[in-house]
């Protein structure tokens, strides 16, 4: 039981403590807790585009940096909106994808919005 108070009073102490080399560590700490926390929760609510990105790999032959562009572009559902209205409706140039490769990448895309959407 003393070991667990003594504990509790280290944690504390490290929590209200404003010394440089306490602080701006556990600040640190404390902003990477919360920067993980928020990407989860941005991974859980983006079903649709993980079921995309998932999709779009198994079809299609990517290089390390068209997997790059399309983690980042392929995100979260609202990337997955703006990425099909620019480069599938609006037709906008894309440096990564063009051709057959876009198409099924945009077909992808329209079936991931459409699920959604239900």
């Amino acid at each position: 039981m003393k070991k667990y108070l003594l504990l509790v009073l280290i944690i504390l102490a490290l929590f209200t403590i404003d010394h440089p080399l306490i602080k701006e560590p556990r600040d640190k700490l404390l902003q990477q807790g919360v920067d993980t926390l928020g990407e989860t929760s941005k991974t859980q609510y983006s079903l649709a585009a993980k079921q995309a990105r998932h999709e779009i790999a198994n079809e299609i032959d990517l290089t390390p940096s068209e997997k790059e562009y399309l983690q980042d572009a392929l995100a979260t559902d609202e990337k997955v909106k703006v990425f099909h209205v620019r480069f599938c409706q609006e037709h906008e140039l894309n440096l990564y994808f063009f051709g057959p490769k876009l198409q099924t990448i945009c077909d992808v895309t329209t079936k991931a919005i459409r699920k959604a959407e239900f």
